[in-house]
């Protein structure tokens, strides 16, 4: 086989190289139960990758089916809920294991002498000797045509005496030369046969020495990676060991280290081999804790057999039947295995049942036998009247099982049972080791909670008499082992995150306004052209509070779209600067701090405030000007962007940071604008509402203001949604027909320019498609690829009027206030988050006069995206939005993408029962924290808060 066939072949081919960036992808989209499969571009990617394949050869028989399949079932991935998405993302992990296993080895390479085979011992000495033997060959036929062609020429010209004489000399001195020849030739022979053999000894002995020597190197190699090993092991052992020996991940840990840490600590349990736990750490499963804390996701309750004319579609149940028919085979290139089973019933003719498997299963057919019994166990499917089930589990009625099955989240390789062996020897260790439990024993009991290890065993083996009542909280995940287990990860989050606002508000601020600075609502009356809600007038009063305690205020201010926040951040501001101190705002967008800048220059000029602008377009002579009169205290108010934070920025007396929009920024940026002060106060806002769960966890450092309350004559806009193929042409169609009535308008598309990875608008094409529907009308465009003037231009030109439609991406969802814009079309609109969504709809509705939000989506009316978006036709109230966003998509994704701000957690959710509890778990930590600031008192409590914190670092929304 030749070089390039080979490199084309399943074997060593391209396209196996090619499924490794593929097993990558959807490695990554599968770890913690297929959290990721929503990840934003993950089918492009997914789809990119399985053309590259199938364009660069085949990969085997019978795997170009099913990847073909597989790629089949990516073109509609954006579509798909997370169910769907998660069995694409198993078929394809399914047939890239099955394409790797079954790719053979690489034969071994041998060393060829490229011009006389291949090498072996004595070659060498055999190629010397043959041209030997040749040359002394030819010497000797060379010897007898001379002396045939002499004795030629004497019998031509003497007598036959002559002749015979000379005949006779010529004899003797042939047979002389050739007697001499023939020595001549042994010497030669003997001497290279000498030299050969001197040879052959020098290699021989050169070979031996170099053999030592190799050896020598072989075991001083070994001896090195046995030091090596032994070092990394001590050096694992330190960083994965506390000083009471918990399990730590230091940073100076790398990847390779702490994955080999891991699997080395799993290997110490029964059952588990080096490739078992390389499975569990890719799971992310690193210790005997975490294995021991993996929950079963299902119970089954197998105690009662049903029958089938009791049963419901998608109901779980167990039948006890009668076999009538087995098959299995092929069926359009696909496995199908059917087996059909009966009961019987008093009147009328047998109930039956279709049991279907798509895959091969081990013993099947041997367990098969026309007319005798069989229990199966699965999911019932009703389908035009006939009862199914898909790959359900089939088992003798005499051995059933367990009665209360446990169902484990997915491991990739390993099997249901022998992941509940190992879960179950993980409790056991922990058992055995003298786990102890952190929680105090007197905050379990007061919450009615079991202990830790109580909790877990009845997770993991769920005791048989359990009632029906039990089993339910079970699957409900709302039993008091989920509660205690849930208890105890809002109880250490909340720890950490208070212990972090008592060490910051530890140190005393630098600047203390005037109680009455803060207060003055005569001189803000006065700067102001409206006056302020009663929730503006209360968070207001709560700033002013905090502002005068002597401490540094942490306060985060919440509000719905258009809700006022800008008024009381200003409030705020004039009184750190009748303080004698400085404030500064940072908001995520130059478009943003240039509308911050454009509404408080009026308002700064009645209150004698002098205000700049600092941002990333800010010429370089004015930004010098600005710096200096900055540094110099000439400047009490600062707007920017990112270029607040930039080290030449220095304040003379920063004693108030107002951070709009904060989840656009990372937790180090606003770190470093907050340093540029000494302890300065810290208000934080956003008008995204929030939850009250998250605002406990990821801003459980900050107080919480609220403005739930709207300036007075607002119109919230009516919002439609158009689904279908159809769907964008109608929803196009609506928005002109309202431009051609006078109004303006907001057009967002998800991307600036076509992919080929994901089929939706972009801007320029949607800009061109509106110029051709509503002639005449000016349409323009705005995104962040374009540089600051071209983007402040246009805005410019749309709030005069001269642009009635303006195509853009997200850059608008904050900081565009056009009371004049009053419709806003959102294309495809199930590419965003409801949060997201709502934001965007806050661009119109800011005046008093109707208005108008047009939803579109591709997919079908009935879809699962389709029923997220109704949420944005049932209700304006961010906070209700803000609520179903949480219930529908994790705090994780809360803001549209996940962030470092808000945790993951693992065993409870933040709707229903879990506010209760997080409230609970807040309450107690506090009161721990009241009693024992510093923890002496309750140790195990500081060594669990540090072993987590040390695991993954809580982070919140004052940075840091």
């Amino acid at each position: 086989m030749s070089i390039e066939s080979r490199r084309s072949s399943p074997a060593a081919g391209v396209p196996v190289e090619h499924l490794r960036g593929l097993h990558e992808l959807l490695r990554g989209a599968a770890v913690d139960g297929f959290a990721e499969v929503m990840a934003e571009g993950l089918g492009g990617k997914l789809r990119e990758v399985a053309d590259s394949i199938l364009a660069g050869g085949s990969v085997g028989a019978p795997w170009d089916e099913q990847l073909r399949h597989f790629r089949g079932g990516l073109d509609r991935f954006e579509e798909r809920g997370q169910h769907d998405r998660s069995r694409v993302v198993a078929h394809g992990l399914r047939i890239v294991a099955a394409v790797r296993a079954s790719a053979p080895r690489a034969p071994e390479r041998r060393a060829v002498n490229r011009d006389l085979g291949p090498a072996r011992p004595g070659a060498r000495e055999a190629r010397g000797r043959v041209p030997s033997r040749a040359r002394v060959g030819r010497g000797a036929a060379g010897s007898v045509e001379e002396a045939s062609a002499g004795g030629s020429g004497a019998e031509a010209t003497g007598s036959t005496s002559e002749k015979a004489a000379k005949k006779a000399t010529a004899a003797k001195k042939t047979a002389a030369k050739k007697t001499a020849t023939k020595k001549t030739a042994a010497k030669k022979t003997a001497a290279k046969k000498t030299a050969t053999k001197k040879t052959a000894t020098k290699k021989t002995a050169a070979k031996k020495t170099a053999a030592k020597k190799t050896a020598a190197k072989k075991t001083a190699t070994k001896k090195t990676a046995a030091k090596k090993t032994a070092a990394k092991k001590t050096a694992t052992k330190k960083i994965a060991e506390g000083d009471d020996g918990h399990l730590l991940t230091g940073a100076e840990m790398s990847l390779a280290e702490r994955l080999a840490a891991a699997a080395e600590r799993l290997t110490s349990l029964p059952g588990i081999g080096r490739k078992t736990a390389e499975k569990l750490v890719a799971r992310g499963i690193e210790s005997v804790e975490d294995l021991a804390f993996l929950l079963p996701k299902r119970y089954e309750d197998r105690r009662r057999k049903r029958r089938l004319d009791e049963v419901v579609d998608g109901e779980f149940a167990v039948v006890e039947a009668t076999i009538r028919s087995f098959r299995q085979g092929y069926f359009r290139g696909r496995f199908l295995a059917t087996l059909e089973v009966e009961q019987e019933r008093e009147e009328g003719p047998p109930l039956t049942l279709k049991a279907r498997w798509f895959h091969r299963v081990g013993g099947l057919p041997q367990r098969i036998e026309t007319g005798k019994q069989i229990c199966l166990i699965g999911a019932i499917k009703w389908f035009r009247g006939e009862c199914s089930m898909v790959h359900p589990e089939a088992r003798d009625p005499d051995d059933p099982g367990p009665s209360i099955a446990v169902r484990y989240p997915d491991v990739e390789g390993i099997g249901q049972g022998s992941l509940a062996r190992y879960c179950r020897g993980a409790l056991a260790r922990l058992r055995e080791e003298g786990f102890v439990d952190a929680l105090p024993e007197e905050l379990a009991r007061e919450h009615g909670l079991p202990g830790q290890l109580e909790a877990l065993e009845r997770l993991h083996l769920p005791p048989e008499g359990a009632t029906d009542e039990e089993v339910r909280a079970l699957q409900g995940g709302s039993s008091a082992a989920h509660r205690r287990l849930a208890f105890d990860e809002f109880f250490f989050l909340q720890l950490a995150l208070l212990r972090r606002r008592q060490e910051w508000c530890g140190s005393p601020v630098s600047i203390a306004p005037l109680p009455e600075a803060v207060g003055d609502r005569e001189r803000l009356r006065a700067c102001i052209p409206f006056e302020p809600t009663g929730a503006q007038w209360r968070s207001i009063s709560e700033i002013e509070q905090d502002m005068t305690s002597g401490r540094p205020m942490l306060r985060l201010l919440q509000g719905d779209v258009g809700a006022g926040k800008t008024v009381v951040a200003f409030a705020a501001c004039l009184g750190i600067i009748a303080a004698g101190g400085q404030a500064a705002i940072m908001a995520p967008t130059e478009i943003l701090a240039e509308q911050h800048l454009r509404t408080l220059t009026g308002w700064c000029k009645a209150a004698g405030v002098r205000i700049a602008l600092l941002t990333g377009a800010t010429r370089r002579a004015s930004r010098a000007t600005t710096l200096a009169l900055l540094a110099a205290g000439e400047l009490d108010l600062v707007v920017g962007t990112h270029a607040l934070i930039v080290e030449d920025v220095i304040f003379r007396q920063l004693g108030l940071v107002v951070i709009d929009e904060q989840h656009r920024f990372g937790v180090e940026q606003r770190a470093l604008l907050r340093d540029k002060g000494l302890a300065p106060h810290l208000l934080v806002m956003t008008a995204t509402p929030i939850p009250r769960s998250l605002a406990l966890t990821a801003y459980g450092e900050l107080d919480v203001s609220l403005l739930d309350e709207m300036p007075p004559g607002r119109i919230a806009p009516e919002t439609v949604l158009h689904s279908g193929k159809s769907g964008l042409d109608r929803a196009r169609l609506n928005l002109t027909r309202r431009i051609a009535a006078g109004l303006q308008g907001f057009v967002v598309c998800p991307l600036v320019e076509a992919s080929e990875a994901i089929d939706v608008t972009h801007v320029e094409e949607t800009a061109a498609a509106l110029r051709e529907m509503v002639p005449g009308v000016e349409v323009a465009v705005i995104h962040g690829r374009m540089i600051s003037r071209d983007k402040e231009a246009v805005m410019d030109r749309f709030r005069a009027g001269e642009v009635r439609i303006l195509v853009a991406t997200t850059v608008i969802e904050v900081g565009v206030d056009v009371p004049g814009a009053r419709v806003i079309l959102i294309e495809h609109a199930e590419r965003f988050g409801l949060a997201q969504l709502h934001q965007l709809r806050g661009r119109v509705g800011r005046g008093q006069e109707a208005s108008w939000c047009v939803l579109h989506t591709a997919a079908s009316r009935n879809s699962e995206s389709a029923e997220r978006l109704k949420v944005m036709v049932d209700t304006c109230d961010g906070f209700q939005v803000a609520e179903r966003d949480l219930e529908l998509r994790g705090p994780g994704e809360i803001f549209g993408t996940r962030q470092a701000g808000v945790p993951r957690l693992r065993y409870y959710g933040f709707a229903g029962e879990g506010l209760h509890l997080l409230v609970a778990a807040r309450n107690a930590a506090q009161r721990l924290l009241d009693g024992d600031p510093e923890l002496t008192e309750h140790p195990q409590v500081g060594r669990e808060l540090n072993r987590r914190l040390a695991v993954q670092a809580v982070y919140s929304a004052d940075a840091g």
